[in-house]
């Protein structure tokens, strides 16, 4: 089975989002940030005496809810303009063996059991390979190949040792 994709700027803060907000520490940011904009919110009406801590408060309640989501949006924006892998069209291979990747003229390959989580989005799938390191399969590009892909992925894979989406814990 075959595919081809080409990632847009937009799928790429996406994965960046989904990875950043999904773990702890981007929770425990959120967290912050939103206890920040309470206090904000609660002290902004005796401003006078108080600048310098209503300042510091809307900073971070800025920080993980604006100022980070653009930071990542630049971030997205500066890889798709100079990572090759998302500046030219990648085609991935689906085989007995796993997944081989073909970018221009440059070609690799994983085993299946590389493979060591997915995670869903509303327009992509996310195929950790490391903790950090992951496929991006934007279902767009997927077509009408999308649940024959995913089966054959499913069937792939040690489902008992990769972390999957609720949804393709339940087509076991």
């Amino acid at each position: 089975m075959k595919f081809k994709t080409k990632i847009t700027t937009n799928e790429l803060f996406q994965f960046l989002m989904k990875h950043s907000y999904a773990g702890l520490s981007g929770k425990i940011g959120l967290v912050i940030s939103l206890a920040a904009a309470v206090l904000f919110i609660k002290n902004i009406t005796d401003f006078a005496g108080n600048e310098t801590k209503v300042i510091i408060l809307g900073i971070i309640a800025l920080l993980f809810t604006v100022i980070n989501p653009l930071m990542l949006w630049m971030k997205a924006k500066q890889q798709k303009l100079t990572n090759p892998a998302y500046k030219n069209e990648m085609e991935y291979i689906l085989t007995e063996d796993g997944i081989d990747l073909q970018v221009a003229d440059q070609k690799g390959g994983i085993p299946w059991d590389m493979i060591m989580k997915i995670v869903e989005t509303h327009s992509l799938y996310i195929l950790y390979t490391t903790r950090i390191n992951a496929f991006l399969w934007p279902k767009k590009d997927m077509g009408d190949q999308e649940n024959a892909l995913i089966r054959f992925l499913l069937d792939h894979i040690d489902q008992h040792s990769v972390k999957l989406p609720k949804r393709m814990r339940s087509e076991r």
